[in-house]
C-alpha cells in the first residue's frame, strides 16, 4: 500500500488478540483488504456488527472492528432502553448521541484501512474473548 495508509499516532500493535507486528496502522492488500474494509462498515452498524464477528473470525481488521462495534452496539441499545422521561434521559440521550458519533468515526477510519482505537470503547473491547 502507499503511505497514505501510513500513520504514526495509531498504533495496533498492543491490541490483545491480534497478532500485528507492523507499527502503525496495519496494512493489508487486495482481497484481505477489501474484506477488512466491508468488515469495518459493518462492525459500526447496529445489529450488524454480528456478521463481521462471526463470519471473518480470520482477518484481523474485521476482528478489531467487530469487538469495537459489538461494545458500541451494547452501549447505544443501553441508552436506547434507558430513555425514560426524566433528567436521566438527558444524559442517556447523550451517551446514545456520543456512540452513534463513535459508530460513524469508526466506518471513517475503517474506509481508510486504519485501525483506529476508540477511547473508553477500545479498552472495554480488549478484554473480550472472542
Amino acid at each position: 500500500m502507499n503511505s497514505f495508509f501510513n500513520d504514526e499516532n495509531n498504533k495496533s500493535d498492543d491490541i490483545p488478540g491480534l497478532d500485528d507486528s507492523n507499527e502503525g496502522a496495519s496494512k493489508y492488500s487486495g482481497l484481505d483488504h477489501d474484506r477488512g474494509v466491508i468488515a469495518a462498515i459493518l462492525s459500526y452498524i447496529p445489529f450488524l456488527c454480528l456478521i463481521p464477528l462471526i463470519q471473518m473470525r480470520d482477518n484481523k481488521q474485521a476482528r478489531f472492528h467487530s469487538r469495537q462495534g459489538l461494545v458500541l452496539f451494547l452501549i447505544e441499545l443501553l441508552a436506547v432502553l434507558f430513555l425514560i422521561p426524566g433528567l436521566s434521559s438527558l444524559i442517556w440521550k447523550t451517551v446514545l448521541i456520543v456512540a452513534l458519533g463513535a459508530s460513524v468515526a469508526g466506518i471513517i477510519f475503517g474506509l481508510q484501512g486504519k485501525m483506529y482505537r476508540i477511547p473508553f470503547i477500545s479498552d472495554i473491547s480488549d478484554k473480550l474473548k472472542l
